[in-house]
């Protein structure tokens, strides 16, 4: 936890440094909802939910079974719901409770704002004074925001544009209806403006900000969320050779540079990023790119995916010019570049890059270089000198008055979260963090599920075999990992059983008893160009169709609390074999998928409120 005033307590400090990802225990004992609306609550997202499902399987949702089915439910989360705590945890949960309440309440006192950090996943506790001036000065040195003089909501009028926009669209059936119910359309009920908060980089010098606007339900939040779902795919494809997805992938893309012997011990390493990329796009400009690269890799002429591409383009000019937001009871309008925090803006700053960086590319490929981007963040390799890398980053430095880049070059760079060294034409990585950064995960006693403390420790070894490719490198970090889990109060044993337990499941217990690195070098090469957990998820979110039609199964989401409530997802197994489960039936074939959900992590609680919904409105 950051923190400048000692105006909380040691306890209350020590509190806080649970980190925003903690959660507190047995929540629902403490809320201020009764217990009998906590259950009803619950109940009914659970029905919900199996009637989806069984709909979904072509089984009746309304017959005396599933009545039946349904009222042994409810009957369920009574029971466990109402069961006493053990007298240990009935103290954690009110210790933790007690702690919430006194610093929200010294917190309102003091005029303070909790929020978590950029980068380095902890509290930053300041005065509103101070979130207030710097932010002012944010606003100011980027000149992307216009205060609205009449200071009127433009939530109403928002929606008014979406439905002007696409009705006519719908009616000459330019868009699916489908898609228009389930993605577009705005729910008048449930509608906000956008609010801004800001988020503490204490890395930096003087702990600048950044700014995040939360645009859930904002008018053009469908729309915004269409448009990406759409365009990311084209641009991932369009870009991939240039694009580091990770760590890990750029790791592999250094050392294919190295294996095809491009790799000299003149090589220099150049990195730079963009200053606030997102805010500094111009709108019209952007648009016109936007538009070149639609047109460039139409699937059709004139179409994406079938929709036109003036269809598409009168989308994005809607989402551009309704991006408003409420900041300290003012309603702003943004007039350059895309909310952060917005879906759709991170694919069109990527588009507007693509262009920028179109000479660089080239150059590099005519010099068999790479070149990598990751959002505002750049690498390169070169064999030229100093002064001519220089020269080049100037060019690309004076292109765009809209662009301003910050680089750095030499033999041992930090990119993304890897060090690379060029040792006299060896190449040598390993894991990197920033010196502000804060030995902090999930600690042990939040209140997740078991499965997510042990998928961090596999993770983290799995991160640190694949970033390092040396065995002294890998060892201290697996250090480095086991003192972070001890700090976030992770039982030795626990960590000692899920180390041998990873090392075992990979045949590589021995890298433990002996440094042999030879072998180590080959489990490193043989992890490395195995799928990482997100492109295991890109490549089963791509066969999600298929699956479904394939595997019959009901998906359950089901809030998980530690407690008496831990015994409801095997009763709820029981259950649905008690009253679906028979002999010979074709409903043997599908399956009950729990899926667990947390209940509200510190982030939630502490942080300061988002603006009345009076303002919102």
């Amino acid at each position: 936890m950051k923190y400048h005033l000692p105006i909380f307590q040691h306890k209350q400090r020590a509190f806080l440094a649970n980190g925003p990802q903690y959660i507190p225990v047995c929540q629902s004992r403490f809320s201020r909802l009764p217990i009998d609306t906590i259950i009803e609550r619950e109940y009914q997202q659970l029905v919900e939910a199996f009637k989806y499902g069984l709909n979904n399987n072509c089984m009746s949702a309304t017959d005396s079974r599933a009545m039946e089915f349904f009222n042994a439910l409810k009957n369920l989360l009574q029971q466990y719901y109402t069961k006493p705590l053990s007298a240990r945890l009935l103290a954690r949960g009110q210790h933790d409770h007690r702690m919430i309440i006194s610093i929200r309440r010294i917190r309102k006192k003091q005029n303070l704002i909790i929020q978590r950090t950029d980068k380095s996943k902890i509290f930053h506790v300041g005065t509103a004074k101070s979130y207030h001036e710097k932010s002012i000065e944010y606003m100011t040195k980027t000149n992307a925001y216009k205060q609205i003089a009449s200071n009127i909501n433009p939530c109403m009028q928002h929606c008014r544009q979406v439905i002007t926009l696409l009705d006519p669209l719908l009616k000459k059936k330019a868009i699916d209806l489908t898609i228009w119910k389930s993605s577009m359309r705005p729910n008048i009920n449930t509608i906000e403006l956008a609010y801004i908060y800001f988020l503490p980089k204490p890395h930096k010098l003087g702990t600048p900000l950044r700014p995040i606007v939360s645009a859930m339900r904002a008018p053009t939040t469908g729309i915004s969320h269409f448009l990406d779902q759409l365009l990311r795919p084209l641009f991932n494809q369009v870009a991939r050779r240039t694009t580091a997805i990770n760590g890990i992938h750029f790791v592999r893309q250094l050392e294919f540079y190295r294996n095809c012997h491009r790799l000299l011990p003149s090589t220099l390493f150049v990195t730079f990023d963009v200053t606030d990329l997102y805010t500094m796009i111009p709108r019209d400009s952007t648009l016109l790119t936007l538009n070149e690269f639609l047109c460039q890799h139409a699937t059709t002429p004139g179409r994406i995916n079938g929709m036109t591409i003036d269809t598409l383009m009168r989308m994005a000019r809607l989402v551009l010019d309704t991006n408003y937001f409420v900041f300290e009871n003012q309603y702003y309008q943004q007039i350059r570049g895309g909310a952060m925090g917005s879906p759709f803006t991170m694919t069109l700053a990527n588009i507007y890059m693509l262009k920028w960086e179109q000479p660089l590319i080239e150059h590099q490929q005519l010099h068999k270089e790479l070149y990598l981007r990751y959002i505002d963040d750049v690498f390169m390799t070169s064999n030229l000198s100093l002064d001519q890398i220089n020269t080049i980053l100037d060019q690309a430095n004076s292109k765009d008055p809209n662009i301003h880049i910050t680089s750095s070059i030499g033999m041992n760079i930090n990119f993304l979260d890897v060090n690379a060294v060029n040792s006299e034409g060896e190449l040598r990585t390993r894991v990197f963090r920033k010196s502000a950064a804060e030995p902090y995960v999930v600690p042990f006693l939040s209140d997740h599920p078991r499965y997510v403390h042990r998928n961090i420790i596999r993770g983290a070894l799995y991160r640190a075999v694949r970033v390092c490719s040396n065995i002294n490198d890998f060892h201290r970090e697996r250090l480095t990992i086991e003192l972070t889990l001890l700090l976030n109060g992770y039982p030795p044993r626990f960590i000692t059983h899920n180390f041998k337990r990873f090392f075992l499941e990979l045949n590589a217990i021995s890298l433990i008893e002996e440094s042999n690195n030879d072998s180590y070098t080959n489990f490193h090469l043989e992890l490395i160009h195995q799928p990482t957990g997100s492109e295991k998820r890109q490549q089963q979110e791509q066969q999600q169709q298929q699956l479904l039609l394939n595997k019959r199964e009901i998906r359950i989401p089901f809030t998980f609390e530690t407690g008496p409530l831990l015994q409801i997802q095997r009763q709820l197994q029981q259950l649905w074999k008690k009253f679906y489960r028979n002999q010979g039936s074709s409903e043997n074939h599908i399956h009950l998928k729990i899926q667990t959900r947390t209940n509200k992590s510190l982030s939630q609680l502490l942080t300061t409120p988002k603006p009345s919904r009076s303002l919102l409105k």
